[in-house]
């Protein structure tokens, strides 16, 4: 119309409408559209990133209590993984000067895991009771079930109903229903399968020695005393591979079932310090007096297995058996066979219905009837040996073994006698038992007669006690002949270190070669002294499990938090006092400044009655919420806001059950039972 002006063309909608226009080609043409949308976009960003910034903080205000459980959860944790990884999974009980053996260390995997377990529940707790919250506030909520059910104030019954009554449906209700197990499950598997294990606790002094043991030299054997061999056979016999100072139980490779294997590792005894004679123990010079253990490195140990044989095994009667006790009017046989590097031995003895038949004027029975000498023997064994290096801490005052730890060789070993069975030889063992049990006429001394006279008794004994008077112990005779066996495999290193510096080194030299008879030079290894005590070992597996449950814990919940966290809508913090957070959820602001009823958001129909005494008195559920304002977001200031009020059951008559009511407390009024309802 006429004397109208026309409208301007807002900047942010200029268009230019072809190349022809005065202003030139459009590529040249200046646009306001072009110059403010990267400043419209910036700043639209920078509102957006204000906006999720005060968004955050006001949530981290809401949720205080959230964050600082998860803070010291974290702390918690990162210090008691640690303390699984250093002390549990490397087995290292002393941290600096502190030393926990393993009574201390079960007790404090104790405290620590129920510690842990109930900074998580704490944890938990609290992110669910938050966590509804921020599904309800969705814009299709959430179910009635999910959001009682994750309430730390619902019972693991209740949830389980709750769960049931939605068939399994609800994710976070069957999380909630899984905590206790859980938490059981944390506070328990660090102690599966977990016993008490050895630690020793070395000094500063140690010597370099010789330690382990050696194969059995024959020909020095034969050279010394019968009544030397006497006294470690007389001593041995019955017990070697069960004593405390020699010998331990050992898995060896191929040896299951029936089966069994021994570790020697030398003995406290038997090892020397290296000097020129090898006639200083460990305990010469006193070296070790302040030290209640020793412990010796890497020692050449040997490890015997022993096999049952076939019932129906037979040796050579002429050429693989001795035969002694005849000069006593009694008999017992002993047979040793070849078997590749191993030896197989087998022994009986006369039967005491044979020998019975002896009387004062017939006393040969044993040796008139040798049909106990012509059937398969009831006790044989098949020894093997190999050489094993092994790591072994001794009592000081009793050279018993404290602990033995098998280790791989170290370098200095000589591999090609680890590679194969030690040879072990019957005709040497078969030499060595005839100069024990059978005396030379001529040459065997009184005293030597007398030895091999008691010590063929005794083994005569032994058998037919077993046979006669306790038949069902039958592997008691096997025992004592794999005993018998083992002993010049650990004391043979005893005659070799005699004959080093006792005997002239020409004539070693002249019996055994240009190098006479030294130690093998891997024989050297160290004796350390120290203390000993005991440490908690656990199964690897359950340490690692243990952490990374602990880190996938951890993980989730930040993840939830930060979600949560960062929602566009506030997120109420769980204050973990439930019943009060759903009250104050649900709108009641609690009485106005005239103590009359106000009702929230939520709406409701409340009460408020103030009392000419000044006591305001409000119903429950509506009027809890009189105790806490929305404005109090933290636990501790609603805490503190329950010091002014009481709660009162008040009973409204014979058919109404009581009614919960909230009192605000008077100063200098201590009764609330005189309250009303109206």
């Amino acid at each position: 119309m006429a004397g109208m002006e026309e409208p301007i063309a807002s900047p942010a909608t200029f268009y230019i409408a072809d190349d022809s226009d005065w202003m030139g080609p459009r590529e040249k043409r200046p646009s306001t559209v072009a110059h403010s949308l990267p400043l419209v976009r910036e700043e639209s960003a920078r509102h957006d990133l204000n906006e999720r910034r005060s968004r955050l903080w006001d949530n981290l205000s809401l949720n205080q209590s959230l964050i600082w459980y998860f803070a010291i959860s974290l702390l918690f944790s990162l210090f008691y993984c640690l303390f699984i990884y250093y002390v549990l999974i490397r087995k290292n009980p002393q941290i600096g000067s502190v030393l926990l053996d393993a009574t201390t260390s079960n007790l404090l995997i104790s405290i620590f895991s129920q510690i842990f377990v109930l900074l998580a529940e704490a944890l938990v707790s609290n992110f669910l009771d938050t966590l509804r919250g921020a599904l309800a506030g969705r814009e299709a909520g959430t179910t009635a079930t999910a959001f009682f059910g994750i309430s730390a104030a619902t019972g693991w019954l209740s949830v389980f109903r709750l769960v049931l009554v939605s068939r399994f449906r609800d994710l976070w209700c069957n999380f909630r229903l899984t905590l206790p197990v859980l938490g059981l499950l944390f506070s328990s598997v660090l102690k599966f399968q977990a016993n008490f294990g050895y630690y020793f606790i070395p000094s500063k002094v140690s010597i370099p020695v010789y330690a382990g043991l050696v194969p059995i030299e024959i020909l020095l054997l034969q050279n010394i005393r019968t009544t030397d061999l006497w006294i470690y056979f007389q001593s041995f016999t019955n017990l070697l591979l069960g004593h405390p100072n020699y010998s331990v139980p050992f898995s060896a490779n191929g040896c299951t079932g029936s089966c069994k294997s021994f570790l020697l590792p030398g003995g406290l005894e038997m090892a020397r310090q290296v000097a020129p004679a090898l006639n200083l123990t460990l305990f010469h010079g006193g070296i070790f007096d302040n030290n209640e253990a020793i412990r010796v490195e890497a020692s050449r140990g040997i490890v015997l297995s022993f096999e049952k044989t076939s019932p129906d095994f037979m040796f050579d009667w002429e050429e693989e058996c001795i035969y002694a006790g005849e000069q006593i009017d009694d008999g017992v046989q002993l047979c040793v066979q070849q078997s590749g590097d191993s030896v197989i031995a087998g022994w009986t003895s006369c039967t005491q219905e044979i020998w019975d038949r002896n009387n004062d004027t017939y006393s040969t029975a044993c040796w008139d009837d040798l049909s106990w000498t012509r059937k398969p023997m009831e006790w044989t064994t098949k020894m093997t040996g190999h050489y094993h290096y092994a790591t072994a801490t001794y009592d000081r005052l009793n050279g018993s073994l404290i602990d033995v730890q098998p280790i791989a060789p170290p370098p200095s070993a000589n591999q090609t006698l680890l590679a194969s069975p030690i040879p072990l030889s019957a005709p040497d063992y078969r030499t060595l038992y005839r100069k024990l049990l059978v005396p030379v006429n001529g040459s065997s001394n009184a005293l030597e007669r007398t030895k091999i006279d008691s010590f063929t008794y005794d083994l005569i004994w032994l058998h037919r006690t077993y046979q006669v008077s306790f038949p069902d112990q039958e592997d008691a005779p096997l025992s004592y002949l794999q005993n018998f066996l083992a002993v010049p495999i650990q004391f043979g290193i005893v005659a070799m270190e005699f004959a080093n510096y006792t005997q002239n080194p020409e004539l070693l030299k002249a019996f055994f070669g240009p190098q006479g008879l030294p130690l093998p030079d891997d024989m050297i290894t160290v004796a350390v002294g120290g203390r000993s005590t005991s440490r908690l070992l656990i199964q690897e597996w359950t340490g690692w499990a243990f952490i990374a449950g602990t880190v996938a814990m951890l993980l989730l919940a930040g993840g939830g938090i930060w979600w949560l966290l960062s929602r566009p809508t506030p997120v109420l913090g769980s204050s973990g006092i439930p019943e009060l957070d759903i009250l104050r959820a649900g709108g009641w602001d609690g009485p106005d400044s005239h103590g009359q009823q106000r009702r929230g958001s939520g709406g409701g129909q409340g009460f408020t009655d103030r009392r000419g005494d000044g006591r305001m008195v409000v119903h429950l559920p509506e009027g809890v919420a009189a105790l806490t304002r929305r404005e109090t977001t933290s636990g501790w200031r609603m805490a503190s806001s329950l010091r002014d009020w009481g709660i009162v059951a008040v009973n409204q008559g014979r058919d109404e059950g009581p009614t919960l009511v909230a009192v605000q407390k008077v100063k200098g009024k201590k009764s609330t039972r005189d309250v009303h309802v109206p």
